[in-house]
C-alpha cells in the first residue's frame, strides 16, 4: 500500500483554512448578536393601537398623494393634447396666408361662414369670419397679409386704427377658439357676425 502524503503548507490550503475560520467567526458573531437582541425588550409603545393607526394613515396618505399627483399630471397632459389637436385642426383647415390671398376674397370667406353656420359648425363659421376680417384688412391696404404675422402682431396693428373694437372682438374670439378651452355657440357666432358687419360698414 502506498503512502499518500498530504501537503499542509501550500498556499491554496492556507487560503482555504483562512476562509473557513473567517466564516466561523462571522457565524459566531451573528449568533451572539441575535442572542443580545433577543434580550433587549421591545418597546410596548411601538405595539400600541395608536401607532398602528398612525402608520396606516401615513401609508394610505402617501398612496392617495401619489394618485392625486398622477391624476393632476394626467389632466395637464390631456389639456396639452387637446390644445395641440385644436391647433393642428386649425392649421389643416386653412392653407397658409399667401395661398389664401391668391384663392379668396372677403366675400369668399362670408360664403364659407354662412355654409358652416347652416351645417351647425359654429366654430368653423367664426374662423371663416376671422379670415374675412383679415382679408378686409388686406384688401383695404390697412394691414397687408404676411405669412409670418401672428395674432399678437395683428392686435397691435389693429389697436392703432380709429375704431378697433369690432376687429379686436373677432381677434379675441379667434384666439380663444384656437388656443383656449372655449367652444363656439350660436350666441358667439352672432357676436362675430355683428362685429363683422360693423367692419364692413366702416
Amino acid at each position: 500500500m502506498s503512502d499518500i502524503s498530504v501537503e499542509t503548507n501550500n498556499l491554496g490550503w492556507q487560503i482555504a483554512q483562512w476562509q473557513q475560520r473567517l466564516s466561523e467567526r462571522w457565524e459566531l458573531m451573528g449568533r451572539k448578536l441575535g442572542e443580545n437582541l433577543a434580550d433587549i425588550p421591545f418597546p410596548s409603545w411601538l405595539d400600541s393601537p395608536l401607532i398602528r393607526v398612525v402608520s396606516h394613515l401615513v401609508f394610505w396618505g402617501v398612496i392617495a398623494g401619489l394618485l392625486i399627483w398622477i391624476t393632476w399630471k394626467g389632466q395637464q397632459w390631456v389639456k396639452w393634447y387637446r390644445r395641440k389637436l385644436k391647433s393642428r385642426n386649425h392649421q389643416t383647415t386653412f392653407p397658409n396666408v399667401s395661398e389664401r390671398i391668391q384663392a379668396s376674397s372677403a366675400d369668399y370667406w362670408i360664403i364659407q361662414a354662412r355654409k358652416a353656420q347652416q351645417q351647425g359648425n359654429y366654430q368653423q363659421a367664426c374662423q371663416f369670419l376671422y379670415q374675412g376680417m383679415l382679408q378686409q384688412l388686406h384688401e383695404r391696404k390697412i394691414v397687408p397679409h404676411q405669412s409670418s404675422r401672428t395674432d399678437g402682431e395683428y392686435g397691435k396693428l389693429i389697436a392703432k386704427m380709429p375704431q378697433p373694437q369690432p376687429y379686436q372682438q373677432l381677434l379675441q374670439i379667434h384666439q380663444e377658439l384656437c388656443f383656449g378651452d372655449f367652444s363656439a355657440s350660436m350666441s358667439v357666432l352672432e357676436t362675430c357676425w355683428q362685429a363683422y358687419n360693423k367692419i364692413e360698414k366702416s
